[in-house]
């Protein structure tokens, strides 16, 4: 089991003092959006800012590549680690893209297709003394999932109502959201994962059923 839980404050605020866990949501496309899929739109600091990363799909900007653009910044991402297991994710995004879903859910999901996923997390190492890149899809690097459906009927997604502040005193506020999904059919992921700096490994997602049965199902 994996259990990651972030320090979101942090990825919105960067604390110098401190090396948390740290954790963005790179990429969320899909629920047949059309045009209006979410928006990389929150821009922040990064307490880890190497000159580059193993996943490329990190955005870092800036005069020495400190800041990241995301989607949504990491609050917890789980995984049991079998081949079907969903991932969960909490975050939290603008109000933007919160009202964005809440209009979809409100007319009724059309699909709970996934077209892309992509997200990143980064921990610091004490022993070490380093940071290192603790999650994120390794091969693709973008995941095709669907929203898990609990018992075939509850889909897992929901938007917070109600904002919630970064920090007193900071007029700014973002939404949380937590998500779950499962692999996309006939479709396999190797996903990175790291206890430390050095411990580094692979766990695969989702499976191929082979042509004839692919094309069957199709």
């Amino acid at each position: 089991m994996f259990n990651f839980s972030c320090d979101w404050k942090s990825g919105f605020i960067m604390d110098p003092t401190k090396k948390q866990r740290v954790g963005y949501l790179l990429s969320f496309k899909g629920l047949d959006l059309g045009g209006e899929q979410l928006a990389q739109d929150i821009e922040v600091f990064c307490p880890w800012n190497p000159s580059s990363t193993n996943y490329k799909k990190v955005a870092m900007e800036g005069t020495g590549k400190e800041k990241i653009k995301c989607t949504g910044v990491i609050e917890h991402l789980s995984y049991a680690g079998g081949v079907g297991d969903p991932l969960c994710v909490s975050a939290y995004i603008s109000g933007e893209n919160a009202s964005l879903i809440s209009a979809k859910q409100k007319t009724a999901l059309t699909t709970t297709k996934i077209d892309a996923l992509e997200w990143w997390i980064a921990n610091f190492d004490e022993e070490n003394k380093t940071w290192y890149e603790e999650s994120y899809p390794k091969d693709p690097e973008t995941l095709k999932a669907q929203l898990n459906a609990a018992g075939g009927r509850e889909i897992r997604l929901m938007v917070a109502s109600e904002p919630t502040k970064i920090a007193p005193g900071i007029d700014v506020n973002v939404f949380a959201i937590y998500f779950e999904v499962v692999p996309a059919g006939n479709s396999t992921y190797a996903l990175h994962f790291a206890t430390d700096s050095k411990k580094q490994f692979i766990r695969n997602w989702g499976l191929k059923i082979g042509t004839q049965a692919a094309a069957a199902m199709g």
